[in-house]
């Protein structure tokens, strides 16, 4: 009888385990290797450009405790919504030579996104424009 309840015991404790949030430093390790935090960096970046050289620094030393905060959200999103074994199992994928060279292709699909926003925003403001008027 004993052995019964301890083994009912560890399975119930496994099985409300699997459903328990994700470690909130493991989440980080993740989101770091995905490359999500880079899109952020970037999105400063390319906003930092478009300003004089004089307020680049300040904007950027502006910009450090949104960019904190957003990572944090993410975190906590991700950690709410992922078990411990996903995050795991992310994070071994994220290692993996195919995942680091989806993470380089998409990095690298960003700025050439970005170098043709210009041209894609001129284009739109067209269209806006022809139902505007």
């Amino acid at each position: 009888m004993k052995k019964i309840v301890l083994m009912f015991t560890c399975v119930f404790f496994y099985t409300i385990g699997g459903f328990a949030q994700a470690n909130k430093a493991e989440v980080q390790k993740l989101v770091e290797l995905s490359g999500e935090l880079q899109d952020f960096y970037s999105i400063t970046d390319q906003i930092a450009k478009q300003l004089s050289t004089e307020n680049r620094e300040s904007f950027k030393k502006d910009m450090v405790p949104l960019l904190e905060r957003q990572k944090n959200r993410l975190i906590a999103y991700y950690a709410q919504n992922l078990s411990q074994d996903e995050v795991t199992n992310l994070i071994e994928f994220y290692k993996s030579p195919l995942a680091k060279k989806y993470v380089m292709i998409r990095q690298n699909y960003s700025v050439v996104l970005s170098n043709s926003a210009d041209t894609f925003k001129e284009e739109m403001q067209g269209v806006i424009m022809k139902y505007m008027m």
